[in-house]
């Protein structure tokens, strides 16, 4: 087992930084946050029983070092195509910006990520907390964007809305092979084109709410 002294290198402290987080996103995407244990964590990254303690202090630390792995990304890149948006004027160019930056982590080789994030959004799990801070910027913006195109929609409507269609995306770009396993019951197969612009038109759908009643 390598010495903790060891570890206050700073190539050899990154080497087990990255090796523990790569561990802990594979682990918490096929089983979920709550059924992995730290000391499953160390044994898939090789290193030993204090190292989750000595370069994060706690697992919450760990989950939160992990959901902060593609935060600046998501949101320079949605802040991007939410001005598309504003331009376009249209729900459709703000579901584009829900969606695409999503898709664009899973091509990155993100999807353990995002089968984590979706896990974590469907069960409202407390370690979504700090994310939620560094998002609210990002969900101000949509709901700006989505009152203009529906000033007669209640904030309680629009916000369940947005909150479902980022969960939706989560999950479905987490793991597309589960949903073509799925879609195969039908005899229907989608390729990651196919499966970006499903969403987009379903995400446009639950922006859009109900219809209007006459």
């Amino acid at each position: 087992m390598t010495d903790i002294a060891s570890e206050t290198d700073t190539s050899a402290h990154d080497s087990t930084d990255q090796r523990l987080l790569s561990a802990a996103e594979r682990l918490f995407a096929e089983r979920g946050v709550d059924a992995v244990s730290l000391r499953a964590i160390m044994a898939a990254a090789g290193t030993n029983v204090a190292s989750v303690h000595y370069h994060f202090g706690s697992k919450e630390r760990l989950i939160e070092a992990l959901l902060d792995k593609y935060l600046n990304q998501l949101e320079k890149r949605r802040f991007a195509l939410l001005d598309i948006a504003e331009r376009a004027g249209t729900l459709r160019a703000i579901a584009e910006a829900i969606v695409v930056p999503l898709s664009e982590i899973g091509e990155e080789g993100g999807t353990a990520w995002l089968s984590t994030l979706g896990k974590l959004l469907i069960s409202g799990h407390p370690a979504l907390i700090p994310m939620s801070v560094s998002f609210q910027p990002q969900a101000a913006r949509l709901q700006e964007l989505i009152v203009r195109l529906r000033p007669k929609a209640s904030l309680p409507s629009i916000r369940f809305g947005v909150t479902q269609a980022v969960t939706l995306t989560c999950v479905v770009l987490g793991d597309i092979a589960h949903t073509n396993r799925l879609m195969s019951l039908s005899g229907t197969y989608l390729d990651d084109g196919q499966m970006n612009a499903q969403l987009i038109d379903m995400v446009t759908a639950i922006l859009a709410g109900p219809p209007a009643e006459n």
